[in-house]
């Protein structure tokens, strides 16, 4: 054992060979780096490169393309593009200082060419982002003008112009966020946050 040492020892102290283990070590480290900066945008989404300051190229990649990403400094944003369906459940304070629960389902999908702005302003999962920074402000807007009774057992044609008046104010904060919303499938409803239901 102690002689295959030796010979290895020997072997590293010629400077050719420790040219060649140089170039080996190096190439190898290139080789390995352009393999792990190949990464392909998931089917159904586009891709945005991101790197270690938080800055975007400028460049929205498609799902059929390989992008080039360097792990160190890069990394692949994978943004959604099918419709997303979002549950949003929250309480608020009404006219009367009682405390309603709205509970939203709606369906959201970004415009492609604007996914940068989007993602800068809400994040990966811009329908939660969305929701709580800009429909949290139309909803409460809403509210607040309105008693408890009104929300939670008023009449049901009362209930449904509240609810779409909501469903309008969300509908142009998406228009102005470059979001698509399903308004004819949006569903938003009234609930005594005390009371016991089921999902």
């Amino acid at each position: 054992m102690a002689s295959r040492w030796e010979r290895i020892g020997a072997w590293l102290k010629k400077v050719e060979n420790q040219k060649n283990l140089a170039r080996f070590t190096g190439g190898m480290t290139l080789s390995l780096l352009a393999l792990s900066s190949m990464k392909r945008v998931t089917p159904g989404h586009v891709g945005l490169i991101e790197d270690w300051q938080g800055n975007l190229r400028p460049f929205i990649y498609d799902d059929s393309q390989m992008v080039l990403a360097i792990p160190i400094w890069h990394r692949i944003v994978n943004i959604r593009l099918i419709p997303v369906k979002k549950r949003f459940i929250k309480e608020y304070s009404t006219k009367d200082g009682k405390d309603v629960e709205v509970r939203l389902v709606c369906r959201l999908q970004p415009k492609v060419h604007w996914v940068p702005e989007i993602y800068y302003k809400f994040g990966k999962d811009y329908g939660r982002g969305f929701l709580e920074k800009e429909a949290t402000v139309d909803i409460s807007e809403v509210v607040k003008n309105y008693t408890f009774a009104e929300l939670v057992s008023g009449s049901e044609e009362k209930v449904e112009a509240i609810a779409e008046e909501i469903n309008l104010r969300i509908a142009d904060a998406c228009s102005f966020h470059k979001i698509k919303i399903a308004k004819d499938e949006t569903s938003i409803v009234f609930l005594d946050p005390e009371g016991d239901y089921e999902e």
